[in-house]
């Protein structure tokens, strides 16, 4: 993979092919340039394409003839809680017209199931307790019922063959006839991609895709974290208070609308701490970062795995700015040698056992996004106590960079149909 530098000096990753050939669901076109890392369609695309993948607040997995979805409860246990975490109160299918007939089963038994009148809306009680709402763009029918499977076929009329039909499936939290009006409501509005807008300072702007079929607004979950950016005076959203889903950030609360604002406070990036160093207590860092610095001993980390071994350079790499903020300037060349010890190997492909590699097949860094963040902490601490070194490396550390962020004020993101 090569890449331009500042005076027009190409370079390459080294290459290596050992994460064998991409899934079969990548097209060549997607395999030019390098792909996200975690998006949130990942598993569907690794290996057989049958790994669960997490769409708060359900778990979504799919096989070759079903996809299967369950609404997972917390697992409380001493030391940890665990939930599935995303967001959206339906599940959108887009059933083909050349499909006549889909089925629903579950491991748990049906208790009851009904239907409007129109037959594009079917409840269903499970022995569990758990009540589904099931909704139909046109007419299905029952075709076949059985303890743990209903059968649907279309009913159509003259005016619907050759149209798709689109089916919605929503949890009823708490069976309650409130939550249902407003499922109802919402239920024919559905998103099929999104952006994320930086245009402000300070400011991220979603911005959903919709289709449906019938007029109608979005409606989507928000996280606490959400609910505490969202900007109540800019956009057209309402929060819904009382519409909630529970999850392991809190519950998550209704929006209507196809446009958030988000708005940050602001916070300084700055290399020291935001508070200062009372002076009293230099002596005792000083004589704490002298033992710190004493044991940096490179060779002596004996991981390679990438995750580990760039958390030890963040790490060490911390020390040196800890020491500029307090004028304790006699410790950073100890940190710059095992800095250069440590990354340049990495990036140069020396390094015996992992490194930067560039994987030809996939078009990517064989690195994760969360491990790669540690090491560009690490360079940059690295470029500004060495600026020689800085510049010499700088091509492949921003293309490190650019791995899992795209340089640039718009950033397309893969959002989920929900």
């Amino acid at each position: 993979m090569a890449l331009t530098g500042e005076r027009d000096e190409p370079f390459l990753f080294p290459s290596m092919d050992y994460q064998g050939d991409p899934p079969k669901f990548f097209s060549s076109d997607l395999l030019s340039s390098p792909l996200p890392t975690h998006s949130f369609f990942q598993n569907f695309v690794e290996e057989d394409g049958h790994n669960s993948v997490y769409i708060h607040p359900y778990l979504i997995k799919s096989s070759a003839s079903s996809v299967s979805l369950c609404y997972p409860s917390r697992r409380v246990h001493s030391g940890s809680i665990y939930q599935p975490v995303r967001g959206c109160p339906y599940v959108t299918f887009s059933v083909s017209h050349q499909t006549p007939l889909f089925s629903i089963t579950t491991v748990h038994k049906f208790s009851f199931f009904t239907s409007n009148s129109s037959l594009t809306k079917y409840a269903l009680k499970l022995d569990n307790g758990q009540a589904w709402l099931l909704y139909a763009s046109l007419p299905i029918k029952v075709s076949n019922s059985y303890e743990t499977m209903i059968s649907f076929s279309k009913k159509y009329t003259s005016h619907d063959h050759g149209v798709s039909l689109v089916v919605r499936i929503a949890l009823l939290p708490n069976s309650s006839s409130e939550l249902e009006d407003v499922l109802d409501r919402y239920s024919t509005c559905y998103p099929v991609s999104g952006d994320a807008l930086f245009t402000k300072p300070y400011c991220v702007e979603y911005k959903w895709e919709k289709r449906g079929f019938d007029n109608g607004d979005l409606l989507m979950l928000a996280h606490p974290l959400h609910l505490q950016l969202l900007s109540k005076d800019e956009g057209n959203v309402t929060i819904l208070e009382n519409f909630r889903y529970r999850s392991i950030d809190g519950d998550l609360v209704g929006i209507v609308g196809d446009s958030w604002l988000l708005k940050a406070d602001h916070v300084p990036v700055t290399w020291y701490s935001t508070r200062g160093v009372k002076e009293e207590s230099f002596d005792e860092i000083k004589s704490a970062l002298s033992k710190d610095v004493a044991g940096l001993c490179s060779s002596e980390i004996t991981t390679t795995s990438a995750y580990y071994y760039g958390k030890f350079i963040a790490r060490e790499a911390r020390l040196a700015l800890i020491a500029e903020e307090i004028g304790f300037l006699e410790v950073v060349p100890s940190v710059k040698k095992f800095l250069h010890e440590t990354i340049q190997p990495w990036l140069d492909g020396t390094f015996d056992g992992n490194g930067f590699l560039y994987d030809a097949k996939w078009g990517r860094i064989s690195i994760e996004a969360y491990s790669a963040g540690y090491f560009l902490y690490g360079i940059a601490v690295l470029a500004k106590i060495d600026p020689a070194w800085g510049m010499k490396y700088k091509p492949k550390s921003l293309l490190t960079y650019g791995k899992f962020y795209e340089i640039g004020k718009r950033i397309k993101l893969q959002v989920h149909t929900s």
